[in-house]
């Protein structure tokens, strides 16, 4: 360790050549101004899951954020009932337990989490910051949006520079990402560049439009008129052009099931009295049995985890919508083989509210974030079988190093020492490996696209079959 610490001359070499060789620890020597005295990263509160990190919440958007501890044991613990408060949210939920039976869990989190007034992500709250429940790479500064920029960019390239390139960001929540992704292509590729925002919420269409018309009136980024709002993927029409989901996947409701007793059954949510509580039911569904039958038998029971037919159902979508060009999906997941490892025997479902894990998902209902791990296998598998083509997997911590090698290098050679500065700073919360660098995953699929240019952000990753058990 100490030798890339003492190499302070060719930092860019260093950072390349201690990826290749020596994978992870090529941070120590780019961070080394930020380790304490003591040699040990720093870690204060925030989200983690099964001992691993995956969020952090920053003091406001741009600045230094508060990382986790990391917690171990963390999942679905919380899965116990509870007595419910006669809310509305929780009444309607109740009715609809009350005529119909059992719901499934995703049933259940599709309401808390979208009912179209009084769901989580329906609601005009504070979800993001210092002040709201989690933060997500936008919320650490311009950096992730102009890195993702730059990429773009170089898809554009590889399809030939068509005209009618388009740009669609599936939930952009704020509208954050899309005016730095819009600013940085406006002055490093000016183009006649076309926006598509997916976003079935009305009250969040029009919070994402009067920021983007202020930032389009500062003369920041391209008109807005060259921005348009869909419902829908299938509204949006053939796309030439890439599809961001940008943590869209962890926000879908998985279906939750539990080995016990020597056999697969569906996790459900039913009533006792007033009292939310969780109950088995058989496997009914054919196509939650056809992916049962993916996962390895548990060694220890009960073994309870997820499966999110309806994640796999959005990338079909997806590949439908594009004519010709890229889906590229950022979130915190797994490979197959890591997703439903024998010692994650609680699965990954987790709810969040107010900076912290929140140990029951029943608690807070429609004011509580739910949200679980992505199977990047299953979601690749669902992408090739719609027509699409594997391009690359990899982790943050790699994607961030070679997306933004060709700026460290521009920045080593200039005398701008305050941009550097600037710029390692929002780089290091995105790519170190205790922070955001393994954690977040990047899974890219084309449709009648090249496949001989590799995008930068996986110059350093590895063979995305393999990796995913495909």
């Amino acid at each position: 360790m100490e030798r890339y610490l003492a190499c302070e001359d060719d930092w860019v070499g260093t950072v390349v050549r201690c990826l290749v060789c020596e994978a992870y620890r090529i941070t120590v020597h780019l961070f080394s101004y930020w380790v304490p005295k003591n040699g040990t990263f720093r870690k204060t509160g925030g989200r983690t899951q099964g001992g691993e990190f995956v969020g952090c919440r920053p003091r406001k958007r741009g600045s230094a954020p508060q990382f986790p501890t990391l917690v171990p044991g963390a999942g679905m613990r919380y899965l116990r009932s509870v007595s419910a408060s006669n809310t509305e949210l929780q009444k309607i939920i109740r009715d609809e337990i009350v005529k119909l039976g059992r719901i499934s869990c995703e049933r259940f989190i599709e309401l808390a989490l979208y009912h179209p007034r009084l769901g989580y992500y329906s609601q005009d709250r504070l979800r993001i910051g210092r002040r709201g429940d989690f933060i997500t790479n936008v919320s650490v500064g311009k950096l992730f949006g102009e890195i993702l920029a730059d990429q773009i960019g170089e898809l554009w390239e590889i399809l030939g520079r068509p005209p009618d390139f388009t740009i669609v960001e599936a939930a952009a929540e704020t509208g954050d990402l899309a005016s730095d992704l819009l600013d940085r292509l406006s002055q490093s590729r000016p183009a006649p560049w076309k926006y598509v925002i997916v976003e079935p919420i009305e009250a969040k269409r029009g919070l994402q439009k009067a920021r983007l018309h202020r930032k389009s009136d500062e003369h920041e980024l391209a008109p807005t008129a060259s921005i348009r709002w869909v419902k829908s993927l299938g509204e949006s029409g053939p796309i030439t052009g890439v599809i961001l989901g940008n943590e869209l996947l962890d926000a879908i409701p998985p279906r939750v099931i539990e080995f016990s007793e020597n056999r697969w059954h569906e996790v459900c949510v039913a009533l006792e009295g007033d009292t939310f509580k969780f109950g088995l039911e058989p496997i009914k569904d054919s196509r939650l049995a056809a992916m049962i039958e993916k996962i390895p038998l548990p060694s220890s029971q009960p073994y309870r985890t997820e499966i999110n037919l309806a994640a796999m159902d959005w990338i079909r979508d997806a590949a439908k919508s594009l004519r010709r060009g890229f889906v590229l999906l950022i979130d915190y997941g797994y490979s197959r083989s890591d997703y439903y490892s024998q010692s994650r025997t609680q699965g990954t479902l987790t709810a969040y509210r107010n900076q912290q894990r929140q140990e029951n998902i029943f608690e807070g209902i429609g004011e509580t974030d739910i949200t679980s791990h992505v199977d990047f296998t299953a979601i690749a598998e669902a992408a090739l079988e719609a027509g699409c083509q594997l391009l690359g997997f990899t982790d943050q911590h790699h994607f961030m190093v070679g997306a933004g090698e060709s700026r460290m290098r521009s920045l080593e050679s200039s005398d701008r020492g305050k941009d550097r500065d600037k710029f390692l700073r929002a780089y290091k919360m995105l790519m170190h490996p205790e922070m955001m660098g393994l954690a977040f995953k990047y899974l890219l699929v084309g449709k009648d696209v090249p496949t001989t240019e590799k995008l930068s952000g996986f110059r350093y990753s590895s063979d995305p079959e393999k990796v995913l058990g495909l």
